[in-house]
């Protein structure tokens, strides 16, 4: 079963399962919690024993003393004095039995109270801390492809907002839903030990409730799953804004953006507003049917009381008085918790549709480890498409270990796409890629992209220091091994003269720095690496000729003795390639090295007359 298909029940039941370590504390959170609603109750109780006990007896006292002070016979007085003594012997007593009951809940509420709330929010907490680490974690293991497919935005909002009305569902169950119910269990069960009659008065206001819950439950998770769509929405729009301020300025859109931001706003508020709507009448409702179970129980026990029916005493009427107003605010919570509950389960359904997604595929059965690249990489009838779009077709070529080979293509031929299959991000739809005769699909993922490191044309750094940076892909190398492969990549130099050198932040993706500083740190973590396999994919085609001289350099000395495959579109990249593989439109159409497809009519020499043109001058 996918979690899509889910019930309410079972995903509701799945989501407790993430409480299953912590089922000691989630029992001492319980125990604690009946003890408090104990408490509760049991200051409700003390009315019956207060009036029945005292307050009626009292009276009875003062009315037997002003019958006393008149003139009776000396034998009557006797007995009337024997019966007033034992009257204020039973008040006495249960003044005694109250006072200590009251002592008790004084003193040992607070600290029960302290218990039950330190487990239940220390559940809680780890239940989130738990939510966001599996969802976080499945983010790392989801192939390449769904990163692809889903934006930013979405995954944000399932680890951030999807996660917190998760974690919101599961405090209400084990926090204040869970407590809120003791209260009522210990409430009726005390109003059954008073009187029975009573209490199934009390509980007439059950049926209508459900009725209630039933109808809006569906309403509300409906309107909050709209929501949670709007949300990613929301935030894919945010992401987009903060990744491309600086165009958004050069072409004063600031303006558009906000109101294309306020627009995604507004959707919300309405999506949002249709779950507060369902919320407020489902709470109207059961506000409405609590209350007439009030006034029913009233008029039903004033009139027991009055026709002296179902042996119900003024102390019992007036304890489940108190006990129905103790039961108010629990149930009116309890339909608030139901409510939430129904809100948080398609949010709840989001993050179990990324953990039960597909992930990399587990290596093959008695895929093997390969340590080094003895003789070479071979592409046989290679074919690939991302869904309905063919991008590769029977491509076939080898590359040599130690060889350089280069593909040269417009965008969109397909040169990415074979550099990710070698890397094992995507399989094959047919064909195959081997190394050193091993189908790469028996080879072990990890084996494989221990051997190779990659340079792209963007050249992405985390928000940290440079050091940390370069070693990124070897975090036991040392500060030495770090400044020696920012030297072999012409970086130590400017490095140097930062305010914090080594130590210098970079910035989110590295804004500090400009963009042939970024692309020679990501060379230096390349060469930190020590790969046996390189691949360059477009290194160098957003920099300056300057720049472009400095990370050449880097690149030429970190291809020495290394296999490499090298996407470039710039000449003074490729033109040193051992041998140089055109692509178009998925397919191989020449290869040779320079020299050679310069003889050859076609589109290498098409591309290299086109950057070799002078522009003309302007008249």
């Amino acid at each position: 079963m996918t979690s899509g298909s889910q019930g309410p029940v079972a995903t509701i039941w799945r989501l407790l399962g993430f409480a299953r370590p912590y089922l000691w504390v989630i029992a001492l959170a319980v125990l604690f919690s009946l003890l408090y609603a104990g408490g509760i109750v049991g200051r409700a109780a003390l009315i019956e024993p207060l009036f029945d006990g005292i307050a009626i007896p009292a009276a009875k006292l003062d009315a037997t003393a002003g019958l006393f002070s008149s003139v009776v016979p000396e034998s009557d007085a006797a007995t009337r004095e024997i019966e007033r003594e034992q009257l204020r012997a039973n008040i006495d007593q249960s003044f005694t039995r109250i006072l200590l009951a009251g002592l008790l809940l004084v003193l040992g509420m607070p600290l029960v109270r302290l218990v039950r709330d330190y487990a239940s929010d220390w559940v809680m907490t780890r239940l989130l801390v738990d939510l966001q680490r599996s969802l976080g974690g499945k983010l790392l293991r989801l192939p390449l492809g769904r990163h692809n497919q889903d934006s930013s935005g979405e995954f944000l909002t399932r680890v951030t907002s999807d996660t917190a009305l998760a974690n919101g569902a599961q405090a209400l169950i084990f926090g204040s839903a869970l407590q809120n119910l003791a209260v009522v269990v210990v409430a009726i069960a005390a109003a059954f030990w008073i009187n029975w009659r009573l209490a199934l008065v009390t509980l007439v206001v059950g049926p209508p409730i459900g009725v209630i819950l039933q109808v809006f439950g569906p309403r509300i998770r409906h309107a909050s799953g709209r929501r949670q769509q709007q949300t990613s929405e929301v935030l894919q729009r945010l992401v987009r804004i903060l990744g491309g301020i600086k165009v958004i300025k050069a072409f004063r859109a600031e303006e558009r953006e906000q109101r294309e931001l306020e627009g995604e706003m507004q959707r919300y508020f309405r999506r949002a507003m249709g779950v507060v709507r369902n919320r407020i009448y489902s709470r109207v409702l059961v506000e409405a049917a609590s209350q007439f179970a009030i006034i029913a129980l009233l008029l039903v026990g004033i009139w027991a009381l009055l026709g002296h029916s179902w042996g119900v005493t003024i102390g019992e009427l007036g304890a489940f008085v108190f006990i129905s107003a103790a039961l108010y605010s629990p149930m009116k919570s309890l339909t608030r918790s139901w409510n939430a509950i129904q809100d948080a389960l398609p949010p709840t359904l989001r993050i179990f549709e990324i953990l039960d997604a597909d992930e990399e595929p587990p290596d093959a059965e008695g895929s093997v480890q390969i340590e080094e690249l003895r003789h070479g990489i071979s592409f046989q009838q290679v074919g690939f498409s991302y869904g309905r779009e063919c991008v590769i077709d029977d491509v076939s070529f080898e590359i040599a270990a130690g060889q350089v080979v280069a593909l040269v293509g417009r965008t969109g031929s397909g040169k990415t796409t074979l550099a990710d299959l070698l890397l094992g991000f995507y399989e094959p739809d047919s064909g195959s890629i081997s190394i050193d005769g091993v189908d790469l699909r028996n080879i072990k993922r990890h084996s494989l992209r221990e051997l190779s490191a990659t340079v792209t044309q963007e050249a992405f750094l985390f928000d940290t220091t440079i050091l940390e940076n370069i070693r990124y892909g070897r975090p036991d190398a040392t500060r030495e091994q770090v400044i020696a492969a920012a030297q072999t990549a012409n970086a130590h130099e400017f490095i140097q003269g930062l305010p914090s050198g080594y130590d210098t932040p970079v910035g989110e993706r590295g804004s500090q720095l400009s963009g042939g500083q970024r692309q020679r740190l990501t060379i230096a973590r390349a060469v930190l690496r020590d790969p046996q396999l390189l691949i360059f994919d477009e290194a160098t085609s957003a920099l300056d000729a300057h720049t472009e001289q400095l990370v050449q350099s880097a690149i030429r000395r970190l291809m020495h003795k290394r296999t490499v495959l090298l996407i470039a579109h710039r000449l003074s990249t490729v033109r040193a390639a051992d041998r140089i593989i055109v692509l178009e439109d998925g397919k191989v159409t020449m290869t040779g090295t320079h020299e050679e497809l310069l003889q050859k009519t076609g589109l290498y020499r098409e591309l290299v007359e086109l950057q070799l043109v002078e522009l003309p001058s302007e008249a």
